[in-house]
């Protein structure tokens, strides 16, 4: 005879862990303009996270244009990569600070929700939230 029971020796560590989320923020630059050698932005953004702790930056980099007929390829975008186990949290706390950090016009947050791929949009003080990427 068997008897079924409902006690939580066969669970594993990862049942009680909160699933880390993947975010990155693409911020543009002016054409010609110099990359922050001092990664200020990337720097309080990890420092404000770590504080709040709902994630961390993991990373950063540069997106480049496609050459130009004489070869030349110019940094479209700064990019910053997150992890977090609170997306709405990190979401909520990147839109003011990047303000603060004088982000440009066209600045992207970009997660998943709910297996759809999208971004949150700054435009000249406001935010669209949750845009379809195409």
């Amino acid at each position: 005879m068997s008897t079924h029971s409902n006690n939580d020796d066969n669970s594993t560590l990862f049942d009680h862990k909160a699933q880390s989320q993947f975010v990155y923020v693409k911020i543009p630059v002016k054409l010609h303009a110099k990359p922050d050698p001092f990664h200020q932005r990337e720097n309080e953004l990890s420092r404000l996270l770590q504080e709040n702790r709902i994630g961390d930056v993991i990373g950063w980099g540069q997106s480049f244009s496609d050459a130009d007929p004489d070869g030349a390829q110019y940094v479209r975008y700064q990019r910053i990569d997150i992890i977090t186990t609170n997306l709405d949290q990190v979401r909520t706390t990147l839109r003011p600070v990047l303000e603060t950090l004088l982000v440009p016009a066209g600045t992207e947050i970009h997660y998943t929700l709910a297996g759809r791929t999208l971004m949150d949009i700054y435009g000249h003080k406001q935010w669209q939230l949750e845009q379809i990427v195409e």
